[in-house]
This record gives structure tokens, sequence and C-alpha cells, in this order.
């Protein structure tokens, strides 16, 4: 089979291969509350009739834990020309809408005019472009630093040198940086590695001492590598990262891939608890992000689809990306989505062919930024809150994640084939109003639709088709029905950046050609995946 474009801009897969895998602990469901329901469009319940034993039990007095800074986050790969967030208003109006808190974005020093460090990236595009496009979405900007040979070819000075022009006079203000990506890809030690972490951290916090800085970026959860990393870096790290992909040496089963979602919540809290045993003084300053994930690290993973892995296009990878989004969130860390453009794996669509392949156009939205959107709320309902409640459900093939702050629920079925009828007992919320928005799981690449709004007193019932994400938006009575996202948890306004005079990505000549694309040279030392 021939590889699609994006496989081509893909690393070879980790020596050893198969990431570790945790199983989801078991869920279980508070006492029942036997409210009635008053919303025909819910499930009313007739007069007199007891409510049902609840099946999804929400308990907004029962806080487990506040959401990371910039929980829900993302990538700029650099790549798609025309189509770039830069050159792109119809980039930029999507990333905009969908209120990721942050991106990550690869640059290198390059002798002093920052440029992409990403494999294959335009090396004609103004690192502060791409920032500033960053800044004009509302979200902040991530940088990783790469060198111009290698993810992690760079010197502490080059480093230091890349804060003190990014946070001097005139520059877009950065406060998170990634210091190298996957080291052990391109053959670096861990010790040689935390030698550069360190030196670079030190110098670049000498620039400013307000900066956060995170490593090692390894290109999977590896609990050895990572304990190795915070036994030597664990003085001067402010935020431990690694990346993990649903697959990519092999295709998984759908429903193996929906099953381990869970795993990436248990990966967070490992990593919590390796920081507070090694570092204890500093363990409540460090935070844990997964600094890429994605159903597949490429499209050509085995899978006898369309281009590959067309699963990427299909409504499983809404309810997987939402699913993993949640997970990672519960366990109080912050996820990069991988990436915005980047063949199959975008939030968005990159290449022309395969648009209209699926008769969409370029820079439409791809389903894994609608299992992000029924977090964020996407411009379109009120976005997850500021604090996560206990949220459990004896459904099979269910999850349930619910916030405070703003009052969310969001109830994710992984099953293919089977609808399940949610009755959602609501501890701590009493009479108001709740609005349903739904995902397709027919077409995924549609906005999620409003199913209805409606009164409800305590509990709820709605039913969730197969492959499908549904976030309910609940507002107490009194209070004005919110008609657009406004959760300040998911995004954030405060950069200083200044956007009127961002210069425009030039387009390549392959920048929306599928045939041109297909004789694009291999990019497996693309910087941000490596």
């Amino acid at each position: 089979m021939t590889p699609s474009p994006a496989s081509d801009r893909h690393r070879s897969a980790p020596s050893g291969a198969r990431r570790a895998r945790y199983g989801r602990a078991a869920l279980t469901v508070a006492a029942a509350v036997t409210l009635a329901v008053t919303a025909p469009a819910l499930g009313a319940l007739a007069a007199g009739t007891a409510a049902p034993a609840p099946t999804v039990t929400v308990d907004f007095t029962n806080p487990i834990g506040a959401l990371a800074r910039h929980a829900f986050a993302g990538t700029i790969s650099t790549y798609g020309g025309a189509a770039a967030l830069p050159a792109s208003t119809a980039q930029r109006s999507h990333l905009a809408a969908l209120g990721l808190g942050t991106y990550r974005v690869p640059l290198q020093w390059n002798g002093g005019s920052p440029v992409s460090a990403a494999g294959g990236g335009p090396r004609d595009v103004p690192g502060a472009t791409w920032l500033s496009a960053i800044a004009a979405t509302g979200a902040t900007p991530t940088v990783v630093i790469g060198g111009a040979t290698g993810d992690n070819a760079f010197t502490a000075a080059d480093a230091a040198a890349m804060v003190g022009w990014a946070n001097g006079p005139g520059g877009v203000h950065v406060t998170d940086w990634v210091i190298g990506n996957e080291p052990g890809n391109g053959g670096m030690s861990m010790a040689d590695y935390c030698r550069l972490f360190v030196d670079a951290a030190q110098a670049m916090k000498a620039v400013d001492p307000t900066i956060r800085v995170a490593g090692p970026a390894w290109s999977w959860f590896d609990s050895s590598a990572l304990q190795q990393f915070l036994t030597c870096a664990g003085s001067v790290v402010d935020v431990v990262d690694y990346h993990h992909y649903a697959m990519g040496g092999t295709a998984l089963d759908s429903a193996q891939a929906l099953a381990e979602t869970g795993t990436w919540e248990s990966e967070v809290q490992q990593v919590e608890a390796m920081i507070r045993a090694t570092v204890p003084d500093r363990a409540d300053r460090i935070e844990v992000q997964v600094g890429e994930y994605n159903w597949s690290w490429r499209a050509d993973d085995g899978y006898p689809g369309w281009q590959g892995d067309d699963r990427f296009y299909s409504p499983v990878a809404a309810v997987w990306t939402a699913s993993v989004a949640g997970h990672i969130a519960r366990a109080g860390g912050r996820g990069h989505q991988y990436s915005d453009l980047n063949g199959a794996l975008g939030l968005t669509f990159e290449d022309a062919a395969a648009a209209a392949h699926f008769g969409r156009a370029v820079n439409d939205p791809m389903p894994s930024y609608r299992g992000l959107e029924m977090f964020t709320g996407g411009g379109v309902f009120r976005g997850f809150g500021t604090t996560l409640v206990s949220a459990t459900t004896t459904l099979p093939d269910v999850e349930v994640f619910a916030s405070t702050g703003e009052k969310d629920v969001v109830l994710i079925n992984k099953s293919a084939t089977t609808a399940r009828t949610a009755d959602v007992a609501l501890a701590g919320f009493g009479a108001g109003t709740a609005q349903v928005w739904r995902t397709s799981d027919t077409s995924a690449f549609d906005p999620p639709t409003q199913v209805s709004t409606s009164a409800v007193d305590g509990a709820l019932s709605l039913s969730l088709p197969p492959y499908s994400v549904t976030t309910v938006v609940l507002t107490p009575a009194g209070t004005a029905t919110p008609s657009t996202s406004s959760s300040s948890s998911t995004s954030s306004s405060s950069s200083t950046a200044s956007t009127s005079g961002a210069a425009a990505v030039p387009a390549p000549a392959t920048a929306t050609s599928s045939a041109a694309a297909s004789s694009r040279p291999p990019r497996h030392r693309r910087r941000v995946l490596g």
C-alpha cells in the first residue's frame, strides 16, 4: 500500500514499540436520587411515577480536583502552506472557535532568525509570525525548542537566546517552553538529554525567571525513563512531558483502542506519584502534560482503509479523542492533541483531495476537533468548568465527566452498535435548565447539534447513540441560559501579542495538491512528532 502523505512525516516506531497500558478503574454508582424529570424532550415521567434508579450519578457537591492550566490543548505543526494558521483566515477562525488554551509550536533559533523546527516545515516564515497567529486565536503559545539538524541539536545558549527573543521588548511573551523533543528516538541517552535540559533550563531562567520549562518530551510513556529524568532534573523542571499515541507500529481494533483510553488517566497519576516521591518539596509546582496524543502516530499503521487508517475520518475518532481528553483532564494533566494540520492526524483538513473525498473543504474540522469541542464548547455552547466533580456510571461502554464552576456533564458512548439510555441523578443541582448537545454518530464532520433545551429538577434521562459524545450544559433556575462558550478553563486571551502585522505564510506549490503531496520527501525527522 502506498503511504498517505501524512505518513511520510512520521518516525519509525520507538524501540520496544508497545506502550504500557493500564486498565480502567471500575466505575460505581452512588445512591439513587429519585427526582422527577420535567422535560418531555429528555424523557419525562408520568405524574406519580417513580424516577428510575440512576445509571449515571453526578455529584456537584463532591469536587475531585481543579482542571490543570490549559487542560485542553493542541499543537501547531507548521505544515499546511496556504492552509496553515498564519495564512488562512478559515484556520484562524476554526481554532479560535475551538477555544483550546495553548498550542505547542516547534521553533529553532536559526542563528537569530527563529523559524519552524519541524522536519520539512517552512523556513521562510518567521517564528514571530507563528506566535502571533496562535495568540490571534485567543490561545497562548508554547514553544518546543528544536535545532536545524535534529530535535535536540541546539545549545543552552540557543535556548536562552530564544527566551530573550520572545520575551524581550516587542516580543510575543511565551511562558511555556519544551526543551527538545523525543530524545530517545534520535539515539540520545537520557543522561545526555538531562545535561542539555538542566543547562538549558538554567540559562533560560537566567533570562526570564518567570518561564516554565518542560521535558523530556519522551516519545512514549516509559516510567523508567521518566523516573530517571525526574531524578536528574527534578530540581529545575516545571512540567513533566511525554507522548502517547494509541497505535502506529501496528493498528489496533477500534474496540480495543477505545477500551484502553483510561490508560492516559492512570499514566498521569503515576507521573504525579513519581513527582511526589522524588521531589516532594517541589511537587505542588510541577505539572504533568501529555505533550502529544492522537489515534495513531501515522496514517499508514496497517489498517486497510482509504489511504491507510481512515478511521481518523470516522465518528470513532471523535469519541476516542473526547475520552482521552477527559481522562487526562480528570487526572489533573494537560493534553496536547497532535496536531492542527498533518494529513489524517489534523484537527482540520490539510489536503484538498482528502477533503474532497469526504465532501469537505481544506481547513474544515475533522472528527478529533469535534471530540475536543464537546469539552470546550467550540464557541457554540458554554464550555467545561474549572473544577471536576464526581461522576460515575454503571452503563457498559459509557464514560462520564462533569464539572462545576460551570455545571457541564459530558457523556461518551464508546459502543459501535448499541445505544444507551442514561438516567442521570444530579446531586447538588435542583431546578434549572439543561441544554443537550451531541455529536453525530453517522456524519463525523458535522458540528454538534442541540438535541433539546428543557427544564430539569435534579435528574434527567437521555439517549446516547452509538459512537457519540453528549454534553449537557446545566443552568440553575433564575440564571440566563448561556448561548456560547464562556469557560475560563479552556482558553485564554491574556497573551500580549500584537497580531495586526503578522505575515502570511507563503504557499508552497504543493500546499493543496494531493498528487504533489505524495511526492514529498520522507519526513521521518519531523520535530514535534519525531
